[in-house]
C-alpha cells in the first residue's frame, strides 16, 4: 500500500513537470518568434511537443528522478533539475542528427527553454515539496504504528520515526520483548504487557495501521514473532520485520529479492538499477562501434610506420582481468618490441610505481611510434573491440594482468566487482604521474561507489580533454 501511494506520487509529480515542459516550450518559442503566428510558421511544434514529452518520459524511466523526492534539499533539487534539463537538451540534439531532421531550428529556443524549464521545474518541485507551508494542504498521512522492540531499542526508533519527512508516525503503543521492571508507559508510549496475546487485544480495542518489529535474536523469539505476523495478517495490519539482522550500519545497500525458491536479502557494497545499467550497455555499443571505424582507420595509417620500426604483430594481445575475475584477451596497438613480455623481468628493479602495477620512465621496451601512440593514447583504440564484445565498457576500473590479480588483497579485489573501462577516474586523475598502486585501488573504488550515467559522461569528456593534452600518459 505505502508503495503504490509513492508510485501514484512520482506519477502525478512526472505529469506536472510534463505540464511545465511543454509551457516552457513554448513561452520559449514566444520570446524567440513574439507572435504565436510566427512561431508556428517557423517551427514544427506537434514534433517539438512529441520529442520532448517523449525524452521527459524516458527521464523518468531511467534517470529516476523522482527517488527521494521529499528528502532532497533544495540545491540538490536545483542540481537535478540542471541535469534533467541537460538530458532533455541533449537527446533532442541528438535525435535531430539521428533523424536528419532539425528539431529545434532555432538553436535561440533551445537555449531560451533550457534556463526556462531548468528554474520553472525546480519551484515546481519546491512548491510540491512545500504544499503544506504553501496552501496549507498537507502531504503527510498520519499512521498509527505499534512498535515491537527491547528497551534499549526503543528510543533509537522513536527518533527515527519522529524525523520523518514524508509521514507522520503516531506511535500507538510498544511491546517490550525483554522482561524487567512492569512498565504502564515508555515515553509517554503505552506499554503493552502480560500475556504474549495481550498485543491482539490491544490492536483489536486502538487503531493500529502498521507494526514495526526490531529485534537482534529473531531466533530466540521466532514462534512468538511468527504467530504475531499471522495474527496481524488476519487482521489486514501491515507488519514490517526490520532486515537489519547483523547491525552492519551504513556501509552497504540491501534488497529482499527471490533467488529460484528462497526469498533471501541481498547484501551488497552497491546495489545497481538494472535499467541504468542496461543504458551504459547502450551507451557501449553505440561508442564502441563509432570508435571502431577509427581504430580501422588508424590502423591502416599507423601499420607501415610500427611494423618497419619493430617487426611483428600490429596488435598486442594480453590475457586482463575482467568482473569478478573473469580472463579476457585485451587489445592495444603494439607499443613495444616483440620479447617486451620477456624482459619486463629484467626491469622490475626500476619500477616506479609502489604497488602490483608496472610503470616507468623512458621503458627501453617501447618503440619510437610506441612512445607516440602511448602518448597521444592511440595505442587503447583497440580496446573498442573489447568493449563491443562486452569484456569492457567505455569508462570503469582499470583492468589488471593477471599476475597482479593473482596478488591482490581482499579489499583490493572489489575494484574488479565493476566492468572495467578503456578510461576512469585513474585515467583522469593523472594516469602515470600516480605513483602508489592504492591511489589507483582509491580512485577506482570511489569510481564504483558513485558511478552514475552522469559521471560517465563528466569522465569521457574529461579523458577527451586529457588525451588531446597529453597529460599523464608516459
Amino acid at each position: 500500500m505505502y508503495q503504490k501511494r509513492n508510485q501514484l506520487m512520482e506519477l502525478a509529480v512526472c505529469l506536472a513537470d510534463a505540464v511545465v515542459v511543454l509551457f516552457s516550450l513554448t513561452l520559449a518559442g514566444m520570446l524567440r518568434y513574439r507572435t504565436w503566428k510566427l512561431l508556428v510558421y517557423a517551427e514544427n511544434l506537434q514534433e517539438m511537443y512529441s520529442v520532448v514529452l517523449v525524452l521527459h518520459v524516458a527521464a523518468f524511466y531511467f534517470m529516476k528522478i523522482y527517488n527521494d523526492f521529499f528528502k532532497r534539499g533544495r540545491y540538490r533539487e536545483l542540481l537535478l533539475s540542471f541535469k534533467y534539463n541537460l538530458i532533455l537538451i541533449a537527446g533532442a540534439t541528438l535525435l535531430g542528427f539521428g533523424l536528419k531532421n532539425e528539431i529545434f531550428r532555432s538553436r535561440l529556443v533551445m537555449g531560451y527553454f533550457f534556463v526556462l524549464n531548468v528554474f520553472m521545474v525546480w519551484i515546481v518541485h519546491l512548491t510540491i515539496r512545500n504544499r503544506e507551508k504553501v496552501f496549507r494542504w498537507s502531504h503527510r498521512r498520519v499512521t498509527n504504528l505499534l512498535i515491537v522492540t527491547t528497551i534499549d531499542r526503543f528510543d533509537d526508533i522513536m527518533e527515527h520515526f519522529r524525523r520523518s519527512k514524508e509521514t507522520t508516525w503516531n506511535i500507538a503503543g510498544v511491546v517490550l520483548l525483554e522482561g524487567g521492571e512492569p512498565l504502564s508507559e515508555l515515553k509517554g508510549v503505552p506499554v503493552i504487557q502480560g500475556t504474549e496475546e495481550a498485543y491482539l487485544e490491544y490492536a483489536t480495542q486502538n487503531v493500529v495501521d502498521e507494526v514495526f518489529i526490531q529485534v537482534d535474536y529473531i531466533q530466540k523469539r521466532e514462534k512468538f514473532l511468527k504467530n504475531m505476523i499471522l495474527e496481524f495478517e488476519k487482521m489486514g495490519i501491515v507488519v514490517n520485520l526490520n532486515l537489519d539482522l547483523f547491525n552492519l550500519g551504513l556501509t552497504g545497500e540491501k534488497r529482499i529479492y527471490k533467488l529460484e525458491q528462497y526469498h533471501v536479502v541481498a547484501f551488497s557494497s552497491r546495489l545497481f538499477d538494472y535499467r541504468t545499467v542496461l543504458v551504459k550497455r547502450i551507451i557501449d555499443i553505440v561508442g564502441a562501434l563509432t570508435g571502431l571505424i577509427l581504430t580501422v582507420a588508424v590502423g591502416i595509417v599507423l601499420a607501415p610506420f610500427l611494423l618497419l620500426e619493430s617487426p611483428g604483430p600490429l596488435i598486442f594481445r594480453q590475457q586482463r582481468v575482467g568482473v569478478n575475475g573473469r580472463i579476457f584477451d585485451f587489445y592495444k596497438f603494439r607499443s613495444m618490441y616483440v620479447d617486451a613480455e620477456a624482459r619486463k623481468k629484467e626491469l622490475m628493479a626500476r619500477n616506479e610505481i609502489q604497488g602490483l602495477m608496472f610503470k616507468m620512465e623512458n621503458d627501453p621496451r617501447v618503440t619510437r611510434v610506441g612512445a607516440f601512440i602511448r602518448k597521444t593514447s592511440i595505442d587503447e583504440l583497440p580496446q573498442f573491440w573489447n568493449v563491443l564484445k562486452g569484456d569492457m565498457s567505455l569508462v570503469g576500473t582499470r583492468p589488471p594482468t593477471v599476475d597482479e590479480y593473482q596478488q591482490y588483497s581482499y579489499y583490493q579485489k572489489r575494484r574488479i566487482s565493476f566492468r572495467p573501462g578503456i578510461t576512469g577516474l585513474w585515467q583522469i586523475s593523472g594516469r602515470s604521474d600516480i605513483k602508489d598502486f592504492d591511489e589507483v585501488v582509491k580512485l577506482d573504488l570511489e569510481y564504483i561507489d558513485n558511478w552514475s550515467l552522469m559521471l560517465d559522461f563528466k569522465i569521457i569528456f574529461k579523458t577527451i580533454g586529457v588525451v588531446l593534452g597529453r597529460n599523464g600518459a608516459k
